[in-house]
């Protein structure tokens, strides 16, 4: 029986192994608890952070230091592990982290960001009892190493511990009003649910713009999602470059901001209204739960009735836009299609209105649908306003639906949510390549200004809410440009409704671009 045992325990692959806690890895660390001298274990994890191999890395001499980034993940890189956890015995008996522990942990916390495999857990373990930086660093929260199907690791929590940017925010409680342009039979640019939508901030970013940046000619909005920001700053004087990569989003932006002339809209809104439902692709995979079948059956008729009658492309995009504002005011959601209400308790009928567009300022703005990375690249400007996902929530997820409509290529949808394949239209800035992709985007950027927006919710206790980028990642990047002032507001976030928002707060990182 000892035999077997000790097989099992030994250096070996074993995929099925799933590692949730650390009660887990003292299952397996128990061998070193009463060791003479120094052992340092590591957990080689694949992304379900099952098991891949149990390795022991380095046998030293009491109190002497063993561990060595580059020995730790050469050795993780060669497993192809995703994660990774360190054990480390203390033969004294005391697990208690000493200084050089603690330093340890921040060292390789850190070394695994920029390597792409994460640091989970340092885990110290001692005839007395063991200790957990996991543990110790989520105060009592959640103890798994994955909670609400997000995974924070020692560098992530280590962030949200000690946090350098505190003194240098400039806190704004500035109360913005914002003007009725409300028209009968019209419908405004921000009239449309959405997550993350910047239409209450509007004055705060204005004002930022108005005390740091002086007279400017352009302004880029380069994460547009609905365009209100844009939309703000478009004027006769300033030309606006806005882009987004979601094609609904795209749709709204090329109706709102370059359009010119509108002539025959009224009509052509007027003989959609009047189209009649009948059964087809949207009612089929929507109707009954996203929105009433009679709905769904009059939404999917418009649709296709849009590519009958639209006389150019220009007309076709304001059209889609008009139906996808009309389809927003009677979906049985909550603002967005990552789930439906059980209960259908929208019953008023679907009916397009027709965009308030101020054609005079469109003349020189340029609208784009592009990779915000590979656009970056192609433009200039004066002011960069940056306004990325914050999260691991995808915008492909909860707006799936709109981008399904907005193309009407009739995909084969899945699930209970009826969505289509979303890999193409995925955003690296959920993922964990977020910080090397906003490095990289102010890297490429040729501006003179840069606002950045980005919230407070780096320590959510929904851990997909938790932000992608830390504070001092966004610190340490943007000041490579030039210097930067921290502007911050309290604000309630529209969040998918499962998500407490409480003690939120929207920032601008404002940078002054060297030269």
């Amino acid at each position: 029986a000892v035999a077997l045992i000790k097989r099992f325990y030994q250096e070996q692959n074993n995929t099925d192994l799933i590692i949730n806690n650390v009660q887990n890895v003292l299952t397996l660390a128990f061998d070193i608890r009463d060791k003479k001298k120094e052992h340092l274990i590591c957990l080689h994890l694949d992304s379900r952070n099952a098991l891949i191999k149990k390795e022991t890395l380095s046998i030293g001499l009491l109190d002497k230091s063993l561990i060595h980034p580059r020995e730790i993940f050469s050795s993780a890189l060669e497993n192809k592990a995703a994660n990774i956890i360190l054990i480390h015995n203390h033969p004294s008996g005391d697990p208690t982290p000493s200084k050089q522990d603690k330093q340890v942990a921040k060292n390789i916390g850190k070394a695994g960001q920029i390597m792409g495999v994460a640091l989970l857990d340092f885990v110290i373990i001692a005839k007395n009892g063991h200790n957990s930086f996991y543990q110790a660093l989520k105060h009592g929260k959640s103890l798994d190493y994955v909670a609400d199907g997000f995974q924070m690791g020692i560098f992530d929590l280590l962030e949200v511990e000690t946090p350098s940017y505190q003194n240098n925010i400039h806190k704004i409680n500035k109360h913005y009003y914002q003007q009725d342009k409300s028209k009968t039979g019209y419908f405004q640019l921000q009239n449309r649910r959405y997550l993350g939508n910047k239409y209450k901030l509007l004055g705060f970013i204005e004002d930022i713009v108005s005390q740091k940046c002086g007279n400017i000619q352009s302004f880029c909005d380069i994460f547009a999602g609905t365009g209100v920001v844009g939309e703000r700053f478009n004027s006769k004087n300033i030309s606006i470059i806005s882009n987004d990569f979601l094609s609904a989003n795209h749709t709204c932006l090329e109706t709102f901001l370059n359009t010119t002339d509108n002539t025959g809209m009224q009509a052509k809104i007027e003989y959609l209204n009047a189209t009649q439902p009948t059964e087809n692709y949207f009612s089929e995979h929507f109707g009954n739960r996203y929105f009433s079948l009679e709905n769904a059956k009059k939404i999917g008729a418009i649709r296709e009735e849009i590519n009958n009658i639209a006389t150019s492309r220009k007309e076709k995009i304001n059209l889609i836009c008009a139906l996808l504002y009309a389809v927003d005011k009677v979906a049985n959601t909550v603002g967005h299609y990552d789930a439906f209400r059980k209960k259908i308790d929208s019953i008023k009928p679907v009916k397009m209105l027709i965009p308030n567009i101020d054609y005079s300022h469109n003349d020189n703005n340029k609208i784009y649908q592009e990779d915000a990375n590979q656009l970056i690249k192609q433009i200039s400007c004066d002011v960069l306003y940056i306004d990325p996902p914050y999260n691991s929530r995808q915008y492909s997820d909860a707006y799936h639906l709109l981008e399904n409509l907005t193309e009407w290529k009739k995909p084969k949808v899945v699930g209970i949510g009826k969505k289509m394949d979303r890999m193409h239209i995925k955003s690296d800035y959920c993922l964990k390549k977020a910080t090397q992709s906003f490095a990289d985007l102010i890297n490429y950027a040729d501006c003179q200004h840069i606002l950045f927006s980005y919230n407070n919710t780096k320590d959510s206790k929904n851990g997909r809410s938790n932000a992608r980028i830390s504070d001092n990642d966004i610190l340490s990047i943007l000041s490579n440009k030039g210097k930067v002032d921290i502007f911050e507001r309290d604000y309630k976030a529209f969040t998918t409704g499962k998500s407490s928002s409480k003690g939120n707060t929207e920032r601008i990182f404002y940078c002054k671009a060297k030269g």
